[in-house]
C-alpha cells in the first residue's frame, strides 16, 4: 500500500486514534494523581587511600564492593536505625533503598525512597554514618594482613568518607503526572493506530483500487465521483436519476463518464463488438449502478449514437423517471407477449437515448424465470439491432440471480461498487456467479466518495 493509503485509512476513524489517546492519557493522570507523592535522598561515600599507591587504591575499590553487602544486611540496617534512635521497620527500608556503583570508581552511592522527605533524610544520613564507622573498622583490621603481589605489607590507611550530609527534599521524584500522561497519550494513539488497521483488515468492505484488485483480479475501467447530495437509498424519488453529463457537463462526474465512455469503445473491435451491454451493482442496492447505466448512456447519446436503456431491474426499477410515459407497456410486457408486438421504446430528454421501461411484473412470476427463456436472447438482440448500443440494467448481484440470465446474452457486463459501501464478500460471490455462467466481464466502474 501507498503512504497515502495508510493516511486514509486513519482519516476515515481518526475518532479512534483521538478516542484511545485521549482515554488513556486520562487513565494515566487520573492513576497517576492518585498515588502518593515519593521523595529521594542521595547520599555518596568516597573510599580515599593514603598514600596514593596503586595497591592500596586497589584494595580500596575491592573492599568498597564487599561493604556494600552490610547496607544490605537487615541486622546492619536495624542497628543503624537504632543508633539514630529512628523506630522505623528495617525490612520497610531496605524495601526502599537503592545502590549503585562504578567498578572503575572509589564511590558509593546510597540511595532511599520514601513518602515522608524528613524521614527519608534521617534514614539515609543513618544509614551513611553506621557505613562509614562500620568500614572504619573493618579497614583497620584488614589493612594490616594485607600484602602486594611480593610479600611486602601495604602501608597506609583506606578511609571512607561521607560526601554529602543531605536535608529533606522538598520536591518529589515521583509521579510525573504531566510524563506519565504525556506517556498514556503516546501509548494510546499507537493502540489507536492499530485498532483502526486491524478494523480496516477485517471490515469486510471495498474502499479502494488497492482493495478491488487484490480482492477481485478485475480491470477497474472507470471511477465515478459519487455525488454528494443524495436523498434515501431506499427512497426511489426525488432527483435520483440526474444525468449529470447533459446537466452539469463540465462536472468531475461527466468527465468520469466520458472516459469511461472511451474506454468501453477501446474495448469494442470488430471481432468482439460491445454493443450490448449489461450494466450490474453489487449488494442489494440498486441505485448506484442504475445512475452508472443512466450516465453512460447519455453520454454515448452526446457522442452522437443512439442507444437504447433498458430497465431489467424488476426488483427495485429506478429508470422509468427518465421517461414522462413511465406507465406503458415495458420490457416485461413485451417479452411475454408475442413476437409480433413492437418494441415498447419511449423517448427520453436526451437526443438519441430511448428508454425501455420495467413495465409489469405478472403476479407469482419470478425475474429470473422470465430472462431465462429462450425468446430473451431473441429479443435483446432485436433491441440491439435498432441502435448503436444497447445498455441493460439488471438487479444487483448476489442478492438475486437476474444478471445471470442476462449475462450470457450479452457482449459485455459492467460491474458497479461504490467504494466503503459495496461488501468485498458480495464482489468475490458476484464474479465467482459470473465466472460459472461464462459471462463476458469487462471491468468495474468505482464510485468514491
Amino acid at each position: 500500500m501507498r503512504p497515502e493509503e495508510y493516511l486514509a485509512i486513519v482519516l476515515r476513524r481518526w475518532w479512534i486514534v483521538l478516542l484511545a489517546a485521549v482515554v488513556a492519557a486520562g487513565a494515566a493522570f487520573v492513576y497517576s494523581s492518585q498515588q502518593p507523592p515519593l521523595y529521594q535522598v542521595s547520599v555518596r561515600l568516597m573510599a580515599i587511600a593514603e598514600p596514593p599507591d596503586y595497591w592500596l587504591d586497589l584494595y580500596a575499590k575491592n573492599r568498597l564492593a564487599s561493604y556494600q553487602d552490610l547496607i544490605r544486611n537487615a541486622d546492619f540496617v536495624a542497628d543503624a536505625l537504632q543508633r539514630a534512635g529512628l523506630d522505623d521497620d528495617p525490612s520497610r527500608v531496605l524495601g526502599s533503598l537503592e545502590l549503585g556503583r562504578n567498578q572503575d570508581s572509589n564511590i558509593v552511592q546510597l540511595v532511599v525512597v520514601d513518602t515522608d522527605p524528613q524521614r527519608a533524610a534521617r534514614v539515609a544520613n543513618a544509614l551513611a554514618d553506621a557505613f562509614v564507622a562500620q568500614a572504619a573498622a573493618e579497614n583497620q583490621r584488614i589493612l594490616r594482613q594485607f600484602r602486594d603481589p611480593f610479600g611486602q605489607r601495604i602501608q597506609g590507611t583506606v578511609t571512607v568518607v561521607k560526601l554529602d550530609s543531605p536535608s529533606p527534599p522538598t520536591t518529589p521524584v515521583s509521579p510525573r503526572t504531566r510524563l506519565n500522561t504525556a506517556a498514556g497519550a503516546v501509548l494510546g494513539f499507537a493502540v489507536g493506530l492499530l485498532t483502526t488497521f486491524v478494523i480496516e483488515y477485517f471490515e469486510d468492505v471495498l474502499r479502494s483500487t488497492h482493495d478491488i484488485s487484490r480482492a477481485l483480479r478485475i480491470p477497474i475501467i472507470g471511477e465515478i465521483p459519487y455525488p454528494r447530495r443524495r436523498r434515501s437509498r431506499t427512497s426511489t424519488e426525488g432527483d435520483t436519476m440526474r444525468l449529470v453529463v447533459v446537466e452539469e457537463p463540465l462536472s468531475a462526474a461527466a468527465e468520469a463518464y466520458r472516459t469511461l465512455r472511451a474506454q468501453l469503445a477501446q474495448q469494442s473491435t470488430s471481432d468482439h463488438p460491445v454493443r450490448l451491454l449489461l450494466v450490474c451493482g453489487i449488494g442489494r442496492n440498486a441505485i448506484d449502478s442504475a445512475h452508472v447505466a443512466a450516465n453512460l448512456a447519455a453520454a454515448f447519446a452526446v457522442a452522437g449514437e443512439r442507444v437504447i436503456l433498458v430497465e431489467a431491474n424488476l426488483r427495485q426499477p429506478l429508470l422509468h423517471e427518465l421517461a414522462s410515459n413511465a406507465h406503458s407497456p415495458g420490457f416485461v410486457d413485451w417479452l411475454d407477449g408475442s413476437p409480433t408486438d413492437s418494441s415498447p421504446l419511449l423517448a427520453t430528454t436526451v437526443p438519441g437515448l430511448q428508454l425501455v421501461p420495467p413495465g409489469t411484473l405478472p403476479a407469482g412470476t419470478n425475474p429470473a424465470d422470465l430472462f431465462g427463456r429462450a425468446a430473451t436472447r431473441e429479443r435483446l438482440r432485436h433491441l440491439a439491432g435498432l441502435a448503436d448500443r444497447t445498455i441493460v440494467h439488471a438487479a444487483p448481484l448476489p442478492a438475486f440471480g437476474d444478471a445471470l440470465s442476462l449475462a450470457s446474452l450479452t457482449d459485455g457486463v459492467l460491474l458497479v461498487i461504490r467504494s466503503g459501501v459495496t461488501p468485498r464478500s458480495a464482489a468475490q460471490q458476484a464474479k465467482a456467479q459470473l465466472e460459472r455462467v461464462g459471462a463476458p466481464l469487462l471491468g468495474i466502474t468505482l464510485l468514491t466518495q
